[in-house]
C-alpha cells in the first residue's frame, strides 16, 4: 500500500465517523431538535456552535494522551455516564412539563413583532433548550456519545507507520465541519416541524417522542 493511498483511507475512515457520529440521534440533535422547534433554526446557532468546538476540543485532547487515560481509569467513564445520566433524566423532566405548543406559538408571536431577542434571552431558565454556547461547550464533557466519538476516532487517522494524523489541523477542521453540518440538518428539521404548531395532535405526538428518544438515550447509557 503506498504512503498516499493509507493517508487517504485514514482520511476517509476518519470522516465516515464523524458523519455516523454526529448525524444520528444522540443527546445533542435531540436538543437541538426541541429547541429549533421551539424557537427556530437561527435561535440554535450558538448551541450549534457550542456542540462543534467542544467536541473539537476534546478531540485534540484525545490525540495528546486523553483517550488513553480514559481508557487506563474506567472509573472516570463510569463517572460520566452517571453524571449524564442525571442530567439527560433532568432534561427529559424539564422537556415533559413544557407547554411545548403554547411555547412555539409565543415564539412564532416574538417572531412576528421582532423582539428584541437579548430581551428574550434575559428570560431564559438555566439549561433551557436551545442552550447557550457555554452551556453547550461543558455539556459535552457529560455526554458519553460524544466521549466515544472522540476517544476513538484519533485511532482512525494513523499512518501506515504510525504517526497520529490528528495533530493537523485541517483533519480538526474537516471533523468540525462534519459535525456543524450534522448537527444543522436536526436543526433545521425542527425549524421546519414548527409549520405543523396548527395541527396541536401532531405537535403533541412529536413532543412526545423527542421526550421518549431523550429518556432511551439516557437509559441506553447503561445497555
Amino acid at each position: 500500500m503506498s504512503i498516499t493511498a493509507s493517508f487517504e483511507g485514514s482520511i476517509t475512515a476518519l470522516a465516515l465517523f464523524m458523519l455516523v457520529n454526529s448525524v444520528t440521534p444522540g443527546p445533542n440533535n435531540l436538543m437541538l431538535l426541541h429547541g429549533s422547534i421551539k424557537h427556530g433554526f437561527w435561535a440554535c446557532r450558538l448551541h450549534m456552535l457550542g456542540i462543534t468546538l467542544g467536541v473539537t476540543i476534546m478531540l485534540w485532547l484525545s490525540y495528546w494522551g486523553m483517550a488513553a487515560l480514559i481508557i487506563s481509569f474506567p472509573a472516570v467513564m463510569l463517572i460520566i455516564k452517571i453524571l449524564g445520566t442525571l442530567y439527560l433524566l433532568w432534561l427529559t423532566y424539564q422537556m415533559a412539563k413544557t407547554d411545548f405548543i403554547a411555547v412555539v406559538n409565543e415564539a412564532l408571536k416574538h417572531e412576528q413583532q421582532k423582539v428584541n431577542e437579548v430581551t428574550i434571552k434575559i428570560k431564559k431558565r438555566f439549561g433551557e433548550l436551545p442552550l447557550s454556547f457555554g452551556q453547550a461547550l461543558l455539556f459535552q464533557w457529560l455526554n458519553p456519545k460524544a466521549w466515544t466519538m472522540t476517544v476513538v476516532a484519533p485511532s482512525l487517522a494513523i499512518f501506515h507507520a504510525g504517526k497520529p494524523w490528528l495533530d493537523n489541523y485541517a483533519l480538526l477542521a474537516m471533523c468540525a465541519i462534519i459535525n456543524l453540518l450534522s448537527i444543522s440538518c436536526w436543526a433545521a428539521g425542527g425549524h421546519w416541524l414548527r409549520k405543523l404548531v396548527h395541527l396541536p395532535r401532531v405537535m403533541r405526538v412529536i413532543h412526545a417522542l423527542i421526550v421518549l428518544m431523550t429518556l432511551y438515550c439516557a437509559l441506553t447509557l447503561w445497555l
